[in-house]
């Protein structure tokens, strides 16, 4: 069985670790800190905690694997790690135990309570693949602290842990209580916006001495069935613009967070950054969003959400829309000026097309109108 000891396989391995993560401005490493408190471990508890905790690979090994392993009982593996997790808490490196107060405070601020997932974005661990295994580290970390408590395994919550004397029974209530006004709302709403929502509901007034907004939102990262999006709003998993599944829903998702026109390539490159897996292609981007009416070209290969104002047509069509609403004649910048608000094209582009005299028509001094269709 592989180790931690000096001089070892694994020790190069974390040493590797070590240096790809020296760019990274975290505030710890839980792998790291982890493993090398493990490391401070007597030679069958380091192996336990290992395979037990998938700290090599990420793939946690149940008490019979791992007895098969060493040669013992399930039971004696038990015992192993209960001790070894107990030796750690009664004497925890200095690096573990700064990690484990960086994880109070961060629980402090969540209103008493997190979830694995908040951990990792706070952490912001990336999405290789060692991130299971850098979970595990965590859920090792949050085991062995006596000071916090696992949540009971809930179908409404994620994993995750609360600070001991956290009123853990009313969390269910609230996480359906927020669905239930999200699906209401049937959109999105802001941190602000879903707690005024949530303060007009019965189970508020039932427990408003026990619940605050910051405890309220640490519920809501709880959820299974609810998810922040990275514009900061809350709304339902099964919500496309939320969790979106589909590429034209990621695409969509991306033009919203920008609120700004986009070059399909760009999308492309945001959406791979923003939600990893398989990386999506340029030209399958750009196929969604000529297939999708959601989308508007508003220059060579620039697209905008039309539910922001942008409507379609080329640039003669979106000079008509202009005279049109103005009523009047327009001077040639301010013809421009209004083009260009929503297109991204030249200003010599906006001139030619101009000087297509079947539809526009040059009167006074540079001021144009439309020809009328009984012209």
């Amino acid at each position: 069985m592989s180790d931690f000891s000096q001089g070892s396989e694994d020790n190069s391995i974390i040493r590797s670790i070590m240096v790809e993560r020296e760019e990274h401005d975290r505030v710890a490493d839980p792998l790291i800190l982890v493993a090398s408190a493990v490391n401070t471990l007597k030679e069958r508890e380091r192996e336990v905690l290992q395979s037990r905790y998938g700290l090599l690979d990420g793939d946690k090994k149940t008490l019979d694997a791992v007895g098969q392993d060493l040669g013992v009982t399930r039971e004696r593996v038990r015992q192993i790690e209960a001790a070894a997790l107990k030796r750690l808490a009664s004497k925890p490196t200095k690096e573990l135990t700064h990690l484990m107060k960086v994880i109070h405070s961060h629980m402090v601020e969540s209103g008493g309570v997190v979830s694995l997932d908040d951990l990792v974005a706070y952490f912001r661990l990336p999405n290789d693949m060692r991130i299971e295994a850098e979970k595990n580290a965590i859920r090792l970390v949050m085991n062995m602290d006596e000071g916090v408590v696992a949540l009971g395994k809930a179908t409404a919550l994620k994993t995750g842990w609360a600070l001991k004397g956290f009123s853990q029974s009313i969390l269910p209530t609230i996480i359906k209580t927020a669905e239930e006004e999200l699906s209401k709302e049937g959109h999105p709403l802001s941190s602000d916006e879903i707690w005024t929502q949530f303060m007009g509901t019965t189970v508020y007034s039932a427990h408003a001495d026990k619940i605050t907004m910051t405890g309220f939102i640490g519920a809501l990262k709880l959820a299974d069935k609810i998810a922040e999006t990275p514009d900061g709003m809350w709304g339902l998993t099964s919500w496309p613009t939320v969790m979106p599944k589909r590429i034209r829903d990621k695409v969509y998702v991306t033009l919203e967070n920008a609120k700004k026109p986009m070059h399909f390539k760009d999308i492309a490159e945001a959406i791979n950054k923003k939600f990893g897996g398989k990386p999506v292609l340029a030209r399958t981007v750009h196929n969604e969003l000529i297939g999708d009416k959601r989308f508007v070209l508003v220059g060579r290969g620039i697209y905008a959400l039309k539910s922001l104002g942008y409507k379609p047509g080329v640039v003669a069509d979106v000079i008509k829309r202009v005279l049109e609403e103005a009523g009047t004649p327009l001077t040639t910048d301010e013809i421009v000026e209004k083009v260009l608000m929503t297109r991204e094209v030249k200003r010599n582009t906006v001139i030619a097309n101009l000087q297509n005299k079947e539809v526009f028509r040059k009167v006074g001094r540079g001021e144009y109108e439309l020809v009328e269709e009984n012209d």
